[in-house]
């Protein structure tokens, strides 16, 4: 064997979160949700447009931040818990003690 058949590419991106083209997955999901809304309601054009321009602000928004942002929000703004178990419910803003 010679020494190029122990060549090994490693990735150098390897903590990169998950892509959709070239927007990261929540921002599509975004992207998306407004075109699935324009499909069901027959304004596909509307929507998509609208979902680029929302994905676009997300994006912009969540620039410089931690990669969990999306998960921040919905924590601080959605009235209900939505899985996280170990944490305080959000309504709760001081703690004494």
């Amino acid at each position: 064997m010679n020494q190029d058949d122990f060549k090994l590419l490693i990735p150098s991106r390897l903590d990169d979160p998950p892509k959709f083209l070239w927007w990261d997955f929540d921002v599509a999901i975004l992207a998306m949700g407004c075109m699935a809304l324009g499909i069901m309601t027959s304004q596909v054009f509307i929507f998509s447009a609208a979902g680029g321009v929302v994905a676009m602000a997300y994006q912009k928004l969540k620039a410089g931040r931690s990669r969990a942002f999306g998960l921040h929000i919905l924590y601080w703004f959605l009235p209900f818990s939505f899985g996280l178990k170990r944490t305080p419910p959000s309504s709760v803003r001081e703690f004494i003690g």
